[in-house]
């Protein structure tokens, strides 16, 4: 795979690009930021204009921008407990500009101010919906991956089957699996592929991250049932280089290079983004599941530690836009294409009890795509915001060996036809493409103060067809022929506030609707196997509304409830050719969601602390669930009746100046199966039992210090460490088997630490981090064992360039 050439390559050309040299008729901004007492402000952060162009003011509230074309800028400070301000700073050339920046205590709100970008992080906690909006800028000097920033946040729970580029499930607030959506910039991530999801994104590309708990509202066009994630990215105005590269344990690598350039006469803008990650996951594995035959045929007693071999991961990604930004006719018009190259190795099979030495995934994506944003459309208080695209996934997995391993990595067998076993039994070469079109539309119309409707509409269509260049058994027709899905969701919503916009209140409806073809080879009530093909057609309504009320300058309240509707997606209704079957008589889920919070701020500018408390309450038809592996290492997803869950979090935030800051929260969630009948009329054996492979408890805390002028006047220092908890569950139900026979996923207790400094001009970011501190053996999954130690260094590179703007 060419991946690091590409990348390479990428980043001497955008070098040479953007190296271009700043004039020398430039000016100073220099100032300080102070509290309305007068007190200086230390950590605070400070943009200029454009997104990245951010610095972070000294132990004396003190900053500075340099090599500033002449022209008018604004500068916008914010801090934790205090309200965002700006100012807008004339810059002249051979001269520098003065000012100083006064920040007023937040104290009409119970969040944390967060660095502005298109929306406060603060703007979104305070939407009626159970929100959390992460700021991401604060994070990007960490080497931490999406899947385990999310894993920390409060009703969050992130699962993971193994290293980099292993499968992972998200559940919030006890809704799991495909129940959670995740979008970028609002646009739907599900068609994107492997190569393409969440955990590869890069930290640095994303502004905010907002978590919908439960209820989701339409603006988010999608099916989603328990939740959603959606990363806000950076939409500079100013022209930057970022540039990104770590290494880790396990021979683990991760770059990133990001880009943009405007011209700031025309608005034309360019932008471009490159990562690539991979890691050979060679990280030692020891426990149960670790059996190696000995000459009798019987597992030997005690084999080790031994290392994955057949599980190095590598994914490149590149995405160019070009269009135009900020300009009269349009906020936003720009094209992109999308190309993605995965390859992996494939260790095991939804367990650890199958090992394989040479199976292989590769994946290829590439998809054309266009956006338009437009706020004031013909009229004003009109906001349109459009998306299409068209991709084109392809899927190869690779099962050619005649050999069969142990855990040792030695060959046991020389005559399999094909590792994966079982009814495969023979070698194969499975391909499947998918043919994707998606589009999406959100209008947004404010007539007057205090009413906004919402209009979103999303189609997505999908085509798979599948070939299989050695394989010819029956179960592979499915595969080979035809399947197709079609999902279109349209959502309305009206949001009002009243009492000088201390009480808001938003109520919506959701029409889905959705087709399917899926392919099953079986009995059809003769003796002779035939080809059915299951065509599925359904319609459903879903409604919901949110309120929320400032009952007084430091606590606000939050309800929310909706009647939800999720539909299948590709991968459940129609498998993956190998471990995962098709399941062609699978239906949408359906829930009933609602969460009440509270939010409570004590304290004024030097301590802090911030209090969330919620319940959550779900009752979901039809969940959509992976089914327990077979013999052979398979599994298909079905539908479970009557989940019922009720749920209680909290969190809490203290906060001592800018330096020091703790943060601790915990999730209890009650699962449990509701079905008092089976269906054909016999008492249900585990009603009332706690959902399986589920746990009750999640827990997190972390303690992070900041140090100003550390070595250097102007440079940054911090560090942190955080703990997370999951005590032991059980994989079957409760109810079912002997205690002692119970297989359990064990307890988790595991650290992290890492520390990061940034230099006075905040060029260059130098970050190390330890996850799993004590080499713990970890599980998310039934005795699928996840890496231990794990020690990485990042290095950042931020080059920017902000031309004068026109303040609006």
């Amino acid at each position: 795979m060419q991946g690091k050439k590409f990348l390479l390559v990428g980043m001497l050309y955008a070098l040479s690009y953007f190296g271009w040299a700043q004039s020398p008729l430039t000016g100073i901004i220099a100032g300080t930021v102070r509290a309305t007492s007068g007190e200086t402000l230390p950590g605070i952060h400070v943009r200029l204009d454009s997104l990245t162009n951010v610095t972070v003011t000294d132990a004396d509230g003190r900053f500075r921008f340099n090599n500033l074309a002449p022209g008018t800028y604004v500068l916008t400070g914010s801090g934790v407990g205090f309200a965002t301000n700006q100012q807008t700073v004339p810059v002249r050339a051979g001269e520098t500009s003065a000012c100083t920046l006064v920040l007023n205590e937040a104290v009409q709100t119970v969040d944390e101010v967060a660095v502005v970008g298109q929306v406060t992080s603060q703007e979104v906690r305070k939407r009626a919906f159970a929100v959390e909006a992460i700021d991401a800028l604060a994070l990007q000097n960490r080497n931490v991956d999406m899947n385990r920033l999310l894993d920390r946040t409060m009703g969050v729970q992130v699962r993971e089957t193994g290293g980099m580029g292993s499968d992972f499930t998200y559940s919030i607030q006890g809704l799991s699996g495909k129940a959670v959506k995740f979008f970028i910039d609002g646009i739907p991530m599900e068609s994107f592929g492997s190569s393409y999801r969440i955990n590869n994104v890069p930290i640095n590309l994303v502004d905010r991250i907002d978590v919908y708990k439960g209820v989701v509202p339409v603006e988010l066009a999608g099916d989603a049932l328990g939740g959603a994630v959606n990363l806000i990215t950076r939409r500079d105005v100013g022209s930057y280089l970022d540039a990104t590269y770590s290494f880790g344990s396990f021979g683990t690598h991760r770059g990133a290079l990001s880009g943009r350039w405007r011209q700031a006469k025309t608005g034309f803008t360019t932008n471009a983004q490159l990562f690539y990650n991979a890691s050979k996951n060679n990280y030692p594995v020891w426990g149960p599941t670790i059996e190696i035959a000995g000459p009798d045929g019987r597992p030997l007693p005690d084999v080790g530690r031994l290392r994955r071999f057949n599980d190095d991961y590598q994914s490149a990604n590149a995405r160019l836009e070009a269009g135009f930004t900020n300009v009269r006719w349009a906020d936003r018009l720009l094209l992109a294409l999308t190309v993605t190259d995965l390859e992996r190795g494939i260790q095991t099979g939804r367990t650890m009890a199958f090992v394989y030495g040479e199976v292989r995934y590769r994946e290829r994506l590439v998809m054309p795509s266009l956006t338009f944003a437009k706020n004031d459309f013909f009229i004003k208080g009109l906001n349109v915001d459009a998306f299409a695209s068209l991709n084109s996934l392809q899927g190869t997995t690779v099962d050619t060996s005649s050999r069969k391993y142990n855990w040792r990595g030695e060959v046991i067998a020389n005559n399999v036809r094909g590792e994966l076993g079982g009814i495969r039994a023979q070698r194969s070469l499975y391909t499947f493409n998918d043919r994707t079109a998606l589009a999406g539309l959100n209008v947004t119309y404010q007539p007057a103060d205090g009413h906004r409707f919402t209009l979103n509409a999303l189609h997505n269509q999908t085509r798979r067809t599948g070939s299989d260049a050695l394989a010819i058994a029956d179960w592979t027709i499915p595969f080979r022929l035809p399947q197709q899905l079609g999902k279109q969701i349209v959502g309305l919503s009206y949001e009002q506030e009243r009492l000088a916009g201390r009480l808001t209140n938003t109520i919506f409806m959701k029409y889905y609707r959705y087709a399917a073809q899926a392919n099953a080879y079986d009995y059809n009530g003769g003796a002779q196997r035939e080809l059915l093909v299951n065509r599925q057609q359904q319609a459903v309504w879903g409604f919901g509304l949110a309120s929320t009320y400032q009952l007084h300058a430091r606590t606000r309240l939050k309800l929310s409830a909706e009647s939800a509707t999720r539909l299948p997606d590709a991968l459940e209704l129609l498998g993956d050719g190998n471990t995962i079957l098709n399941a062609p008589g699978l239906r949408p889920e359906q829930s009933l969601n609602a969460n009440a919070g509270v939010q409570h701020r004590i304290g004024r500018a030097s301590h802090t602390w911030n209090i969330a408390t919620g319940l959550f309450f779900r009752h979901t038809n039809n969940l959509i669930w992976l089914g327990e592996a077979d013999l052979f290492g398979t599994a298909r997803y079905e539908n479970l009746n009557r989940i019922q869950t009720l749920g209680l979090e909290t969190e809490v935030q203290y906060r001592y100046r800018n330096w020091l800051r703790l943060t601790a929260n915990a999730t209890y969630q009650d699962i449990r199966n509701k079905l008092r009948y089976t269906a054909a009329g016999a008492p249900n054996h585990v009603f009332n039992d706690r959902l399986r492979n589920t746990p009750y408890l999640l827990a997190n805390a972390e303690i992070s210090l900041t140090k100003a002028d550390l070595f250097w006047k102007g440079a940054l220092a911090s560090c942190y460490l955080g703990t997370h908890y999951v005590p032991a569950y059980f994989l079957g139900w409760p109810s079912l088997g002997a205690r002692a026979t119970k297989r359990v996923i064990p307890t988790q207790f595991v650290q992290d630490v890492g520390a990061e400094f940034t230099t006075p001009n905040r060029r260059y970011v130098l970050g190390v981090d330890c996850r799993n501190l004590l080499n713990q053996r970890i599980y998310d999954n039934y005795l699928l064992q996840k890496p231990g130690r794990f020690l990485s260094v990042k290095v950042r590179y931020f080059l920017s360039q902000t031309k004068s703007s026109h303040v609006k």
